[in-house]
């Protein structure tokens, strides 16, 4: 029901079409089932007036009459089951679709890109067989048994009870056999996305894994992990098909119960031939249907482990991407006894300052000291879980994400182009820009050098990942693009930390563009890059435990100066 409560509107019509489609789909089964009972009463009558009856055409149309129903209903309701599940799953997608755009930027940053992809994927495909096959099977194939017995209840009680008398027996063996088999396909889940997630590494990163050969290491771990999936997809086996055999044998054994009860009935002279003929006949269509709704019911079963991971992506927080409130006219940034933790685990604590209108305020400090976290809760990434971070004296939690990303600008050392040309990777940060502002970004950032290189220059297609670019190279089309989009803010992760000098130089130059008259956060790891900065804070293990500009922090000669003398030894020895 969590499902369908995402689906809004039009897609109610395809849970009334699935329920028609079933609806009509049992009328075919009363309608396969209605000649046997016919056939009885007509032989019943026949036998009474002792092969005399005049109204085999009245039977011959009835029979006629169920046949073409059969076929009519049966159509139709397989129509309406497809229709239905596809205009569910259409809406569905839709709505995961809708809610991953709204989720913070920060779920994506923390979760492995193979089991996002797993998700809306290979899960949202056992949904919709679950739709579109298995449910309407299950109830089907359920709905047969239950009108026949009750139709044989009214001809024959002991009988029936004596073909449903082992049924509880083998229902309790497929019950508790399923309770292990489904914990089991839960681990398996997890298996399955961790192996999703590192293919995509493997093949991501293959080049890098072969130039440095430790490829090897990678494929043993995931011959390891597909040899975990082996071992628990035959214990998955064992318990959903053993519990399906078990239910099998203990259903068929109402058979032989059936045979023992007719045996006594007919000693007794209380069972006629003609009634028994139809017990025969009937009692496979009974028991048939059961077999096969209960490998289709665990196969169900399995299959809802991929509803409840997309029921748990969807009970994932989403943020809003407008607001009534309105983006206010300055950008200043003040964070007011900040703290966050992931998993429980502490990353920033009691956090206090403020980064005035315009000017540059640099994070230094060890890594993991909560630098990556202060810039990512600063675009809200996340929100924070204590205190408050407030644009212009607005709580960021007021606005929306949509009104935060256009006042905000991002640049991170891990760039993301995409498959399309030069112009229409840096036309992102502006969709209505001009080529000749493209352009003009492009030259700022100190790109013009190598896109003259390329084959079409800016019509030039930079193919998946934009491999053909080195990563200074992909660096500076990204600091074009955020030139383009000309934000007020800027975050800025070090973009220039793991680039050559002359690279460095570039992106530098580039980047002191970009910020001017802006409001900036940036993290540095070469202080020389921050020297000049307004404001400078230096983390500790979640805490600033130094705060001011280059010059105040020297002359204190704590953790700053230490680090600075670190580094200027270190360039001493270089050169």
């Amino acid at each position: 029901m969590s499902m369908l409560n995402q689906i809004q509107g039009e897609g109610k019509r395809g849970v009334r079409q699935i329920i028609g489609g079933v609806i009509l789909r049992i009328l075919a089964q009363l309608f396969a089932i209605a000649p046997y009972f016919i056939a009885w009463l007509a032989l019943r009558t026949v036998a009474f007036h002792q092969g005399d009856w005049p109204n085999w055409s009245a039977l011959l149309f009835a029979l006629a009459i169920c046949f073409i129903a059969q076929l009519i209903c049966s159509h139709f309701g397989q129509l309406g089951c497809f229709l239905g599940s596809y205009e569910i799953m259409m809406r569905y997608r839709e709505a995961v679709a809708d809610h991953l755009r709204k989720l913070p930027l920060g779920y994506f940053q923390r979760r492995r890109l193979g089991e996002t992809s797993s998700l809306l994927t290979d899960h949202m495909r056992r949904v919709e067989e679950i739709f579109s096959h298995l449910l309407p099977e299950v109830i089907v194939n359920l709905s047969t048994p239950v009108i026949f017995v009750i139709l044989l209840l009214t001809i024959n009680v002991p009988l029936t009870l004596a073909l449903l008398c082992t049924l509880p027996v083998g229902l309790l063996l497929l019950w508790g056999m399923s309770v292990f088999m489904l914990r089991a396909t839960q681990r398996q889940g997890e298996r399955f996305a961790l192996a999703s997630g590192l293919l995509l590494e493997f093949i991501g990163g293959i080049k890098t894994l072969r130039q440095f050969n430790r490829h090897q290491g990678m494929l043993a771990t995931l011959d390891r992990t597909f040899g975990e999936i082996k071992q628990a997809s035959m214990g998955i086996e064992a318990w959903g098909g053993g519990g399906v055999q078990l239910f099998r044998l203990f259903t068929e054994l109402g058979l032989v119960a059936m045979f023992i009860c007719a045996s006594q009935l007919l000693l007794h002279e209380a069972l006629d031939p003609f009634t028994w003929l139809l017990f025969v006949l009937v009692a496979f269509k009974v028991i048939d249907p059961l077999l096969d709704a209960a490998a289709w019911f665990t196969l169900m079963n399995v299959m809802r482990q991929s509803s409840r991971r997309l029921n748990a992506l969807m009970a994932e927080t989403a943020q809003e991407e407008e607001s009534a409130q309105p983006l206010p006219a300055q950008n200043a940034l003040s964070f007011d006894r900040v703290s966050f933790a992931y998993d429980r685990q502490p990353v920033l604590k009691n956090i206090s300052f403020s980064v005035p209108e315009g000017t540059v305020t640099a994070l230094v400090g060890a890594s993991g000291s909560g630098k990556s976290t202060l810039l990512h809760l600063s675009g809200r990434f996340w929100d924070v879980q204590q205190g408050t971070i407030s644009l212009g004296g607005v709580d960021i939690t007021r606005l929306g994400t949509a009104q935060i990303y256009d006042r905000i600008g991002y640049v991170f050392q891990d760039v993301q182009l995409f498959d399309g040309s030069v112009i229409d990777n840096v036309r992102i940060g502006r969709p209505d820009a001009s080529d000749e502002a493209v352009m003009a970004a492009c030259r700022a950032a100190c790109c013009q050098s190598f896109i003259d290189l390329l084959p079409q220059g800016y019509h030039t297609r930079l193919g998946e990942g934009a491999q053909r670019l080195s990563g200074g190279e992909r660096q500076r089309l990204s600091i074009a693009r955020m030139m383009l989009k000309d934000p007020a803010i800027i975050l800025l992760d070090e973009a220039t930390a793991l680039l050559d000098p002359l690279t460095q130089a570039e992106i530098q130059l580039a980047l002191s563009r970009l910020a001017v008259g802006k409001t900036v956060i940036m993290i540095a790891h070469r202080l020389r890059t921050v020297e000049y900065a307004e404001q400078i804070l230096v983390l500790d293990q979640g805490e600033i435990v130094e705060q001011g500009n280059h010059q105040q922090l020297m002359a204190k000669k704590g953790g700053y100066y230490r680090l600075w003398q670190v580094q200027e030894q270190g360039n001493g020895n270089n050169e």
